[in-house]
């Protein structure tokens, strides 16, 4: 059987990459059941997703879905990944391997399959991409999806993504104009500088909080475990895919361990390698690090601005879908508590209108920017980080006092009311500080 399908171009690319076309689709099934997609690709490199459709009826084709053909992909297949070299290329499919077909054989029905191959630009990939983080892990080796829906085994249906791997979330944010911050917001702080910024590039943010199982993976031990005895210690999966907590800043960045601070690893330099994110580049070969306040807040309200949660609902005190103090969570320090109160089992509560999880309670996030009450007012859209010398503010100057460094923390957390909960407002800690409501969340860049 052998059938050919035109596939499409992705959406417009901007002028630092081609548009890249994948075409000549062939489909070809051998006597052993082994299915091979060939295809030419031209405007190299590009991202190549593929989808398996069934003939429902007439002209209506419908996917079998990428649970249905992940687990049969060869590993040399050049699917869901980055492709270079412009010519034919070849994806291998094994249907029995996921599909099961009704002819007891494995044949597939002739002229009732097709392969659709579709090519992206580099600088408009896909909405979702997967990061295998378990210690078995091979570097470049991360999966692209083009939405949701065909993210294999579902967002939260997949336990996987909050324990062995890292599920990415496209964030268009390049040349839009936004306002960071609030003017007049019930709750605001004084600390919410508002200012109008356009951020310069587009990036994946992490779907989910890090957990504490995605911690163990790349750092060999729990961040937090309970007491003896506890609720957090004895139910396995909660302690797995509650968000990581009791984490530095310098174990985080900077050295790997809570209490050292090596400005040599601090923003824009890269990470210390002994360093959670140090690790996590080692294993994935991706450039992954703490957002900047901008990147955060940008991401957190999702096109929705002052006055309005992530989800699009009207700011009303109380009412929000995320864990703290107002809406179950408990405040103190303590960690031993139930799933009801304290910080929820990461996805818990419904997504904001970018289908990003906990962005306001569960966990305080830190992010790159050192603090300051007054944020400079020619910050722009940058971190708050001098790059001449990165142990100082953007504007040269320093207000730290000793051993105390404070970094800014995004999203409250289980232990803060709802309006320190809100996308604008803020907060601080030491790079030497670990607390129980405190942990991060991942982005890294489209270009690799």
């Amino acid at each position: 059987m052998k059938t050919s399908v035109l596939l499409f171009a992705t959406l417009t690319a901007a002028a630092a990459f081609a548009v890249p076309v994948a075409e000549n689709v062939t489909f070809y099934q051998d006597n052993v059941n082994t299915v091979t997609i060939t295809y030419t690709l031209t405007e190299t490199p590009a991202i190549v997703t593929l989808d398996i459709q069934t003939n429902v009826t007439g002209d209506v084709w419908a996917s079998i879905g990428n649970d249905n053909i992940v687990p049969g992909l060869m590993s040399s297949s050049e699917a869901n990944c980055k492709v270079s070299g412009s010519g034919t290329h070849t994806i291998t499919w094994r249907p029995c391997r996921s599909w099961p077909a009704d002819d007891p054989e494995g044949n597939l029905p002739a002229g009732k399959i097709r392969a659709v191959v579709t090519a992206w630009a580099m600088d408009n990939p896909p909405d979702y991409m997967v990061v295998n983080i378990a210690a078995n892990a091979n570097p470049n080796t991360w999966r692209y999806y083009p939405d949701a829906d065909s993210v294999p085994g579902g967002v939260t249906n997949n336990t996987a993504y909050r324990q062995t791997a890292l599920l990415m979330r496209k964030i268009l944010a390049k040349d839009v104009t936004w306002t960071m911050g609030s003017v007049a917001e019930d709750g605001r702080g004084t600390n919410e500088t508002s200012r109008v910024v356009a951020l310069t590039n587009d990036y994946y943010m992490a779907v989910f909080e890090t957990t504490q199982e995605q911690w163990r993976q790349v750092m060999g031990d729990w961040p937090w475990v309970g007491t003896e005895g506890s609720y957090t210690q004895t139910n396995a999966l909660y302690r797995a895919m509650r968000p990581a907590q009791n984490i530095s800043y310098n174990e985080i960045r900077t050295s790997g361990t809570y209490d050292s601070y090596n400005v040599g690893n601090e923003y824009p330099n890269p990470p210390h390698g002994n360093s959670f994110l140090g690790k996590l580049k080692t294993r994935t070969g991706i450039d992954f690090d703490l957002p900047s306040e901008a990147q955060w807040e940008f991401a957190c309200r999702a096109g929705n601005g002052e006055g309005y949660w992530g989800d699009g609902s009207i700011y009303m005190g109380s009412t929000i879908p995320g864990r703290h103090i107002d809406n179950g969570g408990r405040g103190g320090s303590d960690g031993n508590c139930g799933p009801e109160t304290g910080p929820a089992i990461c996805g818990s509560y419904a997504p904001n209108s970018w289908g990003l999880y906990d962005m306001h309670g569960n966990v305080a996030e830190l992010c790159i920017d050192w603090y300051q009450v007054l944020v400079p007012a020619n910050i722009g859209a940058n971190p708050n980080i001098d790059i001449s010398n990165p142990a100082y503010c953007f504007d040269g100057t320093t207000t730290f006092t000793g051993s105390y460094k404070p970094k800014t923390k995004r999203g409250g957390s289980f232990a803060h009311g709802a309006y320190n909960a809100r996308s604008a407002a803020r907060n601080a800690d030491s790079v030497s500080t670990r607390y129980l409501n405190f942990g991060c969340r991942v982005i890294c860049p489209f270009e690799r």
